[in-house]
């Protein structure tokens, strides 16, 4: 296959184009994915360009693996260029000049979501003596603003300094580096550290997402650039939603402005949603005056399709109208459960999601019609049993990682629990030691802890046995480049004694690895420790899924159905300029998910636990989001459509 193979002309010349910088302005379905991949092939087949001096960022781990996948299909493996999230790129660069990295605790170990929730603010809040998770959830968040808006570089900065001085004080006991801060870390040695090296030197930066980029990011597109890259940057201002980590549309709108000689290379032509959908997804965009205007509209020949605003008495008859539209859609309309989409702005305490849930057990069981949530961002690795496993991984990796060690003398099942591990870490900041020093230290010497010593020495003990055993069977000095396979059985049989939760874990594990594009325990470990589970998404096979609105942005489906688009919720609390642009465009991502049907869902009040969610929580009523309050899309009663449209 040639490089422009049933492309279409303007995708044809954006993948084509060289010799000045370039803004691929690519609204939803235009291509944007196939562009990229083209213009990679391009580079190397026609422009002779090597494939290690082509970089291509994502932003999240999900569009990497798309974008690798892609790619080695029409290039083969030995010649993929290096393609990654930004946070991976950012740490790979970290670990390759740790040594100049004086700040930063060594070896370099990123804590991990699970981490930071279970261990870092669940200490702080101790150290601190603070009541409430949210009150340390909130210092760490001003830190991490703080670094993606460069307050810092602006002398806008003014931590809380007994907070400062307590997370110092605990990263210096357990030795981790924040992922929030990878980006600014890379930032600041690319500005200040004169030796500080880059892979090899990068003649392409392809930036995927460019819209979802905050000012830091900017700031290290900026620094390479400024080392003799040409930059090709793709994305849509109409798709920002990530305003909670300081992106903001300007950063795609001003490219531009910032840039010399920019050349803009509109795609035009969606090809995922019909013109009914597009027409009223193009509606809310335009609501924002200070958008790029762009000509986006469906391909020729397209069916009109079918979008629906329906309005219902309360949540039990809108989630039993649900059940009965997926009932229709399956039955009569030859979908499969894979095919619907159910998406959810929020999902405090599963309100909305477990409703969902017995409705479709009581009306759709004997369809065999499952529904799938996944609006916590849990996965097995958050649960004890795989929790231990990526400890022992670890551990295999380098046996003094203070958060490992951590993680199984309190998950595993012994006499040490909270108590322990506090006295642990107290000994340790007394001693001016590491965590795992110290764990040494009592297994070594009990009487160090004359109440939780002899349990620590026994667990400890244990833990290095059989990391000793695991080793030998891979025969391996370092498992740190063997592949994660090779380890995982006897991990997984030593951690877990149920058989389901270990096929569960070992299969979620192998999976992430091939995303990752690697099978080494040490490149696989940094993969995970560089990307959050708050923005990646997993979908359940042969299940209706229903989801976040920020998780299904990079996602599609013949059905998409928006439950409870109310102002309490989009935009909910949010009441000025940039939030409230924010909720705007992440109900236009939702919109545009949508391939031929699209059905959005509201309530004239809402009961029990869900109306004491969203913005006046407590009162019951509730009112159509203003972004489609004046849409070209008559508001009407959901349990006469689908009793219309499902029954003739």
């Amino acid at each position: 296959m040639t490089w422009n193979d049933n492309l279409l002309q303007d995708q044809e010349r954006a993948a084509s184009h060289t010799g000045t910088h370039a803004r691929m302005l690519a609204g939803p379905g235009t291509g944007k994915t196939l562009v990229l991949t083209r213009r990679i092939v391009y580079l190397v087949q026609e422009q002779g360009v090597a494939p290690d001096r082509i970089l291509a960022l994502t932003f999240t781990r999900a569009a990497a693996h798309e974008l690798r996948q892609r790619v080695m299909s029409e290039l083969g493996e030995e010649n993929l260029p290096r393609i990654s999230t930004l946070h991976s790129f950012a740490l790979r660069q970290l670990l390759r000049n740790s040594e100049r990295l004086a700040t930063l605790p060594q070896p370099l170990r990123i804590a991990d979501d699970w981490e930071e929730r279970n261990i870092i603010l669940e200490d702080i809040k101790t150290i601190l003596g603070l009541q409430r998770i949210n009150e340390v959830r909130e210092l760490f968040n001003q830190l991490s603003a703080d670094w993606q808006r460069l307050a810092a570089d602006d002398g806008d900065f003014t931590p809380d300094p007994r907070f400062i001085g307590a997370w110092e004080e605990h990263r210096r006991v357990f030795g981790y580096t924040l992922r929030s801060e990878l980006v600014y870390q890379l930032k600041r040695a690319l500005e200040q550290l004169e030796a500080f090296t880059l892979e090899p030197y990068v003649q392409h930066l392809l930036v995927d997402e460019y819209q979802d980029l905050n000012r830091c990011d900017l700031a290290v597109v900026r620094a390479i650039e400024g080392r003799g890259a040409e930059l090709f940057v793709a994305g849509d201002d109409d798709q920002s939603i990530y305003g909670f980590r300081k992106a903001h549309p300007d950063g795609i709108r001003r490219f531009p402005e910032e840039y010399r000689n920019v050349v803009d290379l509109p795609l035009r032509i969606c090809k995922r949603c019909d013109p009914q959908i597009l027409a009223l997804a193009e509606f809310v965009a335009e609501m924002d005056p200070r958008r790029v205007r762009k000509e986006t509209r469906a391909e020729e020949n397209r069916e009109p399709g079918e979008v629906a605003l329906l309005r219902f008495e309360n949540q039990h008859v809108e989630a039993q109208g649900v059940a009965g539209l997926c009932r229709c859609l399956i039955e009569q309309d030859g979908y499969v459960p894979d095919d619907i989409l159910i998406l959810l702005r929020v999902d405090t305490k599963r309100a909305f999601s477990r409703l969902l849930e017995q409705v479709f057990k009581q009306q759709l069981a004997e369809l065999d019609i499952s529904l799938a949530s996944d609006t916590t961002g849990s996965s097995p690795l958050d649960e004890p049993d795989g929790r231990q496993v990526l400890s022992v991984l670890r551990l295999l990796r380098n046996e003094y990682d203070h958060l490992a060690w951590r993680t199984l003398l309190r998950l595993r099942r012994n006499s040490i629990g909270d108590g322990g591990v506090t006295a642990l870490y107290t000994l340790a900041q007394r001693r001016g030691e590491t965590f795992s020093q110290t764990v040494y230290e009592v297994a070594r010497d009990p009487k160090l802890l004359p109440r939780f010593g002899p349990g620590v020495s026994r667990e400890v003990h244990e833990i290095k046995a059989f990391l000793e055993r695991a080793q030998d069977a891979v025969n391996a000095e370092h498992p740190d480049a063997v592949p994660i396979e090779r380890l995982l059985d006897p991990i997984l049989t030593w951690t877990i004694s149920n058989d389901e939760s270990r096929g569960r874990v070992g299969q979620l594990l192998v999976d992430m690895a091939d995303d990752a594009g690697t099978v080494a325990l040490g490149d696989f470990l940094a993969s995970i420790e560089a990307s959050s589970q708050r923005i990646e998404q997993e979908l359940t096979p042969n299940s209706v899924n229903v989801l976040t609105m920020h998780k299904a942005k990079g996602l599609t489906a013949s059905a998409i159905i928006i439950l409870a688009a109310e102002d309490e919720h989009i935009p909910g609390r949010q009441d000025a300029e940039p939030a409230i642009g924010d909720e705007r465009r992440l109900l236009f991502v939702s919109l545009t998910r949508a391939k031929h049907k699209l059905f959005i869902t509201y309530c004239n009040s809402r009961t029990g636990q869900q109306q004491m969610l969203g913005r006046n929580g407590g009162n019951p009523q509730r009112t159509l989001t203003r972004f489609l309050r004046h849409a070209p899309l008559r508001p009407e009663s959901g349990t006469d459509y689908i009793r219309r449209r499902c029954n003739g």
